[in-house]
């Protein structure tokens, strides 16, 4: 007797107990999918977000860096956009990603005097500010640097170093005298020009920063940003400031991520040196 209530109370107690529906499960789970969905889009749209302000607020930072240095300075600064090669694909041979980039320069000169491969600045103490090398200097100085063309906007890979060199290639005859002697000055030779001509009067600089991009999948919209084209790594853009703080000329950088979706931010700089911001 007492067995057969116990059997019959197991059964009630497993009848009555309460359990969810397969229904119930799946409802459940869609909803957890729904929300992991919407969380991990929100991480995404939030890491764009900071990404697109960096961007802005690094290159907003650098206009102002370059007309607060011409006006401490006393002396033009330029701000360039380029791009560079970010990766690059041995198989093929080209190019396969960019990075958006940007410099300050300040200047240094002017150019007095070109000869060849030799840039002259006869004003200059280019002594003071490179060291001299000779002809057999490459086994001591290593690496080129960025000889930044303020005028043109663009630059060529020059030698580490200063040589002295004849002024004109040939030696002056002193009146009266007859005397031949060499009028010589201080030149940096080109080891790349990198397509620029350089002219007499062209002022020239070096970065006061070190080279910053934008981050990854952001592009200057000014730039010509097709991977397939040689220009690609050869357009430049440029904005210079005097020492007064105005601009040479009136410019525009729009930076843009490679989203189509996504607004993109435009600097405007006008000659008077005021720099504005705008979305669109």
């Amino acid at each position: 007797m007492c067995a057969n209530r116990s059997i019959r109370g197991l059964a009630r107690m497993r009848k009555n107990r309460s359990g969810f529906s397969l229904v119930e499960l799946l409802a459940v789970m869609a909803i957890v999918a729904m929300l992991s969905t919407l969380a991990v889009t929100s991480y995404f749209s939030a890491i764009r977000g900071m990404a697109s302000r960096s961007a802005s607020d690094n290159f907003y930072n650098a206009l102002m860096m370059a007309r607060q240095r011409a006006c401490i300075d006393g002396c033009r600064v330029s701000l360039m956009i380029f791009n560079e090669a970010a990766n690059f694909d041995p198989a093929s041979g080209k190019v396969s990603d960019l990075a958006a980039s940007f410099v300050v320069c300040r200047e240094l000169g002017r150019i007095s005097y070109v000869s060849g491969s030799y840039l002259f600045d006869e004003f200059s103490d280019l002594g003071a500010m490179f060291q001299e090398g000779s002809a057999g200097a490459s086994s001591k100085f290593a690496g080129t640097i960025k000889l930044y063309n303020l005028t043109e906007g663009a630059w060529s890979l020059v030698s580490p170093f200063v040589k002295r060199q004849k002024v004109g290639g040939a030696n002056t005859v002193l009146p009266y005298s007859g005397t031949e002697v060499p009028i010589e000055a201080f030149a940096l030779e080109k080891v790349d020009s990198g397509g620029v001509a350089w002219d007499t009067g062209d002022s020239y600089g070096i970065e006061v920063a070190p080279v910053k991009a934008l981050p990854k999948g952001f592009e200057f919209v000014e730039l010509n940003n097709t991977l397939t084209s040689d220009q690609a790594l050869k357009d430049v853009k440029s904005i210079t400031f005097e020492a007064d703080g105005t601009a040479v000329k009136n410019a525009t950088f729009t930076i843009k991520s490679r989203d189509t979706n996504a607004k993109g931010t435009s600097f405007s700089v006008g000659k008077s040196g005021d720099i504005k911001v705008s979305k669109n």
